[in-house]
């Protein structure tokens, strides 16, 4: 067993959702594994004639199952337009969406071919460099030109940005929270809900590309998991890149700034060979990052221990990158980010 994964637990409702999708798709029970558990639970398993696959799990209490098959209409449309994105498996009975209802809720699952690349760590893969920047960038710029052909049908649609359930405080606001940060927070969304929406800059966008959601074999990059995918500013594909890989403090990259204004500069030249991209787009990639670092603090504060094994225990802490996070909220939320090799 791969050790970076989880065994799956016969008392999980997830493992009662499986034994119900064995017979839909063909997997195989003793090839299942848990590779990550969150907003989704995901697993890697096989089916009966061998072939790898990855089982997506959502509960539907998240993510409802018209805005799943819309995720999935997506996900076709990209790939006739030669994006290299996750590929659906319709399941035997034909249906790309198999939705379980358990005595805990509704489970809609998902089946996706599983490429054979890895996941690169920067700190450690040499493969992490300029010329992965530009086929990343080549990437996301194919699959937002491709999204701006596409009109999602109304009953198989996503949501716009400010309406997904990951970016919504509780009400009322629980403990974990402060809520002066909240204040802060919610002023800004409203702020940049009142933003101008035009044409290429604004459109579906992954909106979590993080470097476990992509992957690379023999040099070609997979982008994958677009789950929180939403309509938003172009911008944020840039912005959660740079985070995750440079300025969340649970990473301590020294440099951070340069570092990431030499990802930032040759993913922009990646992106421009196929889409456009103005200095304006990129003026926003500061605020996408003080977006996402919302994102974060909604999601991962109401469980710091959790999320601090699913993130494998980085130092510092989970806790204390939320404490940065308040930090830089109470403030004034101000990130310097290296536009100068642009």
């Amino acid at each position: 067993m791969n050790s970076n994964h989880s065994p799956l637990s016969d008392s999980s409702p997830y493992h009662d959702v499986l034994a119900q999708c064995i017979d839909h798709w063909g997997l195989v029970p003793e090839k299942t594994e848990l590779v990550r558990d969150g907003i989704n639970h995901v697993f890697a398993t096989e089916f009966e004639n061998g072939a790898p696959v990855i089982i997506r799990i959502s509960d539907g209490a998240l993510r409802g199952r018209g805005e799943i098959l819309g995720e999935l209409f997506w996900l076709d449309h990209l790939i006739r337009h030669g994006c290299t994105v996750t590929t659906p498996i319709p399941s035997r009975g034909g249906e790309l969406l198999e939705t379980i209802e358990l005595d805990e809720g509704t489970m809609h699952v998902s089946c996706f071919e599983r490429f054979g690349g890895r996941q690169l760590d920067p700190a450690t893969d040499a493969e992490w460099n300029d010329e992965l920047f530009l086929k990343l960038g080549r990437e996301i710029g194919r699959i937002h030109c491709a999204s701006d052909k596409l009109q999602l049908p109304a009953d198989r649609d996503r949501r716009p940005w400010y309406k997904s359930k990951s970016m919504q405080f509780p009400d009322p606001l629980p403990a974990v929270y402060n809520p002066q940060v909240v204040d802060a927070m919610r002023a800004f969304i409203n702020k940049l809900r009142e933003w101008p929406t035009p044409f290429r800059h604004y459109g579906l966008v992954h909106r979590d590309l993080h470097k476990g959601n992509f992957l690379v074999e023999n040099g070609k990059v997979q982008i994958i998991d677009f789950d929180l995918g939403c309509y938003g500013w172009r911008a944020v594909d840039l912005a959660v890149l740079l985070f995750s890989s440079y300025y969340y403090p649970s990473l301590r990259v020294p440099h951070a700034s340069e570092l990431a204004g030499n990802v930032l500069a040759k993913v922009v030249q990646g992106y421009r060979e196929e889409y456009t991209l103005d200095g304006e787009q990129l003026d926003m990639v500061g605020d996408m990052i003080l977006l996402h670092t919302i994102h974060n603090y909604i999601v991962i504060a109401p469980a710091e221990e959790h999320w601090q094994i699913a993130l494998g225990d980085p130092q510092p802490t989970v806790t204390e990158s939320l404490a940065w996070i308040e930090q830089l909220w109470l403030n004034g939320h101000k990130l310097q980010v290296d536009l100068s090799q642009l």
